[in-house]
């Protein structure tokens, strides 16, 4: 399936990557832990993570990604699942799989499998990172070689289950990226790597993670140093990802994936919060996606805030740019 998807872009098709998975849960009702975020789903409501897949391939995203950016050991031991590490990643995947095998007759998916750090606060920015709002007497203390254990152990599960690529979801800094790199180093399996990058007051230079002084083009030095089929720019704002494809575009000529956050802070609370406002609404985004694809972006899909609500009609709305 990636051979086809690789073949599509390379043909100048506009690739639509689905959108919030956590998000999207909440806009089904399904709540949310502080620990283990979105991944409690594939214990306590599995049908509709299915749903979700279902709805994205409906509104014709190309792209599907599995439940499991929130689901590696260590985010599940703490709330009593470590021994369904295995069980809950592999379950992910299969949802993925079910639901690509209902719409196979008229529309080929391809399933990214997520693999991030988040939730691990050695080496990252627990001041400031999205797993703020965990619970204090939840977090346990492990060392580096654990987190990159999990990291390891989640990956090859999810190849193992049938994933297409991984995407690597690195929303810090260097340091825990340079882990999901080197833990997945030695799959044989096509790998995009994923920058959250910002634009802070009066600085010009897009710059990685929440509150890491290294600068993007400082932060894409180490596709220097390991097989990278794409680059995704992600769980970032809309105006910073604008800045920040211009520097990509001058260091990569790989395949260019872009998918924004809207901007709310409800994504790891319970149910969502209707009093937030994200800051694009679905008439918008379709023309910024094009602006995107006509400056070298080859994939465009949605994040935290951006779920199915925005994918109705915006397949059709995007223009080929060869």
């Amino acid at each position: 399936m990636y051979t086809q998807l690789k073949s599509r872009i390379e043909q100048g098709e506009s690739i639509l990557l689905d959108g919030a998975v956590g998000t999207q849960l909440q806009s089904l009702l399904v709540p949310m832990d502080n620990t283990a975020w979105a991944a409690t789903a594939l214990e306590t409501h599995p049908r509709k993570v299915f749903k979700m897949h279902m709805q994205y391939i409906e509104c014709g995203a190309d792209i599907i990604t599995t439940n499991t950016f929130s689901s590696a050991r260590h985010n599940l031991e703490p709330i009593g699942l470590s021994g369904k590490t295995i069980e809950l990643n592999r379950r992910a995947v299969e949802l993925a799989l079910q639901a690509r095998a209902e719409m196979r007759a008229t529309k080929l998916v391809a399933i990214a499998g997520a693999v991030s750090h988040f939730g691990v606060l050695i080496d990252g920015e627990p001041g400031l990172a999205l797993h703020r709002h965990a619970k204090p007497d939840s977090q346990i203390e492990f060392s580096r070689e654990l987190a990159r254990r999990n990291i390891r152990e989640q990956a090859e599960c999810l190849v193992d289950a049938g994933v297409d690529f991984l995407l690597l979801e690195s929303t810090g800094n260097m340091t825990q990226r340079k882990w999901l790199l080197e833990e997945t180093d030695h799959l044989n399996i096509p790998r995009w790597l994923g920058f959250r990058c910002r634009l802070d007051d009066n600085d010009k230079i897009p710059r990685i993670g929440y509150g890491s002084d290294t600068s993007f083009t400082e932060g894409l030095d180490v596709l220097k140093h390991h097989q990278i089929y794409g680059v995704a720019i992600f769980h970032s704002l809309i105006d910073d990802i604008s800045a920040s494809l211009a520097v990509l575009k001058r260091h990569w000529n790989g395949i260019i994936a872009l998918y924004p956050e809207a901007g709310r802070n409800d994504y790891t609370a319970n149910l969502r919060d209707e009093t937030e406002s994200p800051n694009v609404t679905p008439e918008e985004l379709p023309i910024i996606f094009n602006q995107w694809l006509r400056e070298g972006a080859h994939v465009v899909g949605g994040c935290c805030g951006i779920d199915v609500e925005y994918y109705k009609g915006l397949k059709h709305q995007l223009k080929q740019h060869q």
